[in-house]
């Protein structure tokens, strides 16, 4: 068995136990730099693999409102505040 192989191994037995990675470390003898580097290298590689990437949601478009006494509503994203600026000094 390679070095590497044997660390991919670890590492699948690590994401199973449940441990913590400085406790599974001292349980298998590991330097605990050592193991964390092989853990983001075996997950990178899953992810490379996998052929899919993962997305987060996107957040929701914070909008405000401005009412004007007249009545009129207008509703505009809210990280334009430059435009929020300039519609709140129109009247």
């Amino acid at each position: 068995m390679t070095h590497q192989e044997k660390m991919l191994q670890l590492v699948e037995l690590y994401e199973e136990s449940g441990l913590s990675q400085r406790a599974f470390c001292q349980e298998q003898g590991l330097k605990l730099s050592q193991f964390t580097y092989w853990i983001h290298k075996v997950r990178k590689e899953k992810q490379a693999t996998s052929g899919f990437v993962q997305l987060s949601p996107p957040e929701p478009a914070a909008q405000l409102e401005v009412i004007y006494p007249n009545g009129v509503k207008v509703r505009l994203p809210a990280r334009d505040l430059q435009l929020v600026s300039r519609l709140l000094h129109l009247y």
